[in-house]
């Protein structure tokens, strides 16, 4: 076994499922530490509060929109009104978890432990410029949406959830108007019953089991692995690259935002290639990617992947759209420079196997993560050109 498949096979085969903040995902980044304490590479451990589960988000909407259903009908001048601004906003907080990874009702919300591995490697001569190589440590639940086999759907039930939770507190707020008309209310029914069936979906989906996830992420933070051995054996002449391992990207991002706000100075400057799914499948550097609002990578970061592409036609990478949401969207809400390879499934357009129970380390293929090695550091050989002449 080549120690790129022994990385998986350790991570997904032996540690196992890894969700945020669960002692899998602990395991996953003393794993990362004893790797980089091998190379001899300095590296760095953090701990950060994170949000326990991906539903907590919406499920915090719900609760809100049902409140706003049970007040209306209670009458008077203020409940009907109390019940319009409940209501009316639960579209804009679920959106803003979709787009940002957070919620203003983040101190109300349940949360875990979850923590990073930072390590670097110094350039051979004064440090020019900065690269990240972004590869989470969690898993998620083997979800009942959120997978590959849905991947088509998500868009839609995004939009609809969004449009009955706006017709939800357009209706209360017609209602205030008039009085606290309680026709209104019946007829508010409709979307309040389709918020209890997202209530008891979700709570289901909770019941899920953690997928293994060699391909999200073992496998990329293998790639990454891979990456720094080679950087080890030839360090690049003025670009520091970082290793970040971070913990609660299936969440809210904690790891990646505790990173950006510890090393402010040196994040600010530096060019992030997140790694997604890599294990098998097509490898493509994302042009476009997200859920219902896309999301574009940095342009600089493009051209540069399509050149290294061009250049390296053997490793077969080229440059794709999907429907998924990763760190890179925290990123380019910030104004970073970022980028996404990922893994991606041509029957489905998805992360391979993505939140599957079927997602083993046997499915995982060294090729495709040797391909995306390369890709990368043929990426940052350019970056760190780029910087010198």
């Amino acid at each position: 076994m080549s120690t790129i498949q022994a990385h998986v096979q350790a991570l997904a085969g032996e540690i196992g499922p890894r969700g945020t903040g669960t002692p899998g995902e602990a395991a996953a980044a003393e794993y990362v530490a004893g790797q980089l304490r091998a190379l001899d590479l300095p590296f760095e451990r953090s701990s950060m509060r994170a949000i326990a589960s991906q539903n907590v988000f919406p499920q915090a909407v719900n609760a809100i929109a049902l409140l706003a259903c049970a007040i209306y009908p209670l009458g008077g001048r203020v409940f009907p009104w109390l019940a319009a601004f409940l209501a009316l906003s639960t579209a804009p907080l679920l959106l803003r978890a979709i787009v940002h990874s957070d919620s203003p009702l983040n101190p109300l919300l349940p949360k875990v432990t979850s923590g990073n591995v930072i390590g670097w490697v110094a350039p051979q001569a004064e440090i020019q410029r900065h690269a990240v190589i972004l590869a989470h440590l969690d898993t998620n639940r083997c979800r009942l949406a959120w997978q590959s086999g849905m991947v088509r759907l998500v868009q839609p039930l995004t939009w609809l959830t969004l449009g009955m939770l706006a017709a939800l507190g357009m209706l209360y707020l017609a209602g205030a108007l008039l009085g606290g008309v309680l026709w209104l209310w019946w007829l508010s029914l409709l979307p309040a019953g389709y918020v209890v069936g997202m209530v008891i979906t979700l709570w289901r989906d909770e019941r899920t089991p953690f997928s293994p996830g060699p391909h999200d992420n073992a496998a990329s933070v293998a790639v990454a692995l891979e990456v720094a051995a080679r950087l080890v054996e030839q360090p690049l002449r003025s670009t520091q690259v970082w290793l970040a391992f971070t913990g609660a990207e299936e969440t809210d991002h904690a790891g990646l935002k505790t990173l950006l706000r510890q090393r402010p100075e040196i994040m600010r400057q530096a060019d992030f290639i997140d790694l997604e799914g890599v294990g098998s499948g097509e490898i493509v550097y994302l042009t476009q990617q997200g859920v219902c609002f896309p999301y574009h990578p940095d342009p600089g970061l493009l051209a540069i992947a399509r050149d290294v592409a061009a250049a390296h036609p053997e490793l077969n990478i080229q440059g794709g759209k999907m429907v998924m949401e990763d760190e890179v969207r925290t990123l380019r809400n910030g104004g970073y420079r970022a980028i996404c390879i990922a893994g991606r499934d041509p029957a489905t357009g998805a992360l391979p196997h993505w939140h599957r129970p079927d997602d083993t380390a046997e499915s995982v293929l060294e090729d495709s993560m040797q391909r995306t090695a390369s890709f990368v550091l043929a990426m940052l050989d350019e970056l760190d050109d780029s910087r010198n002449s």
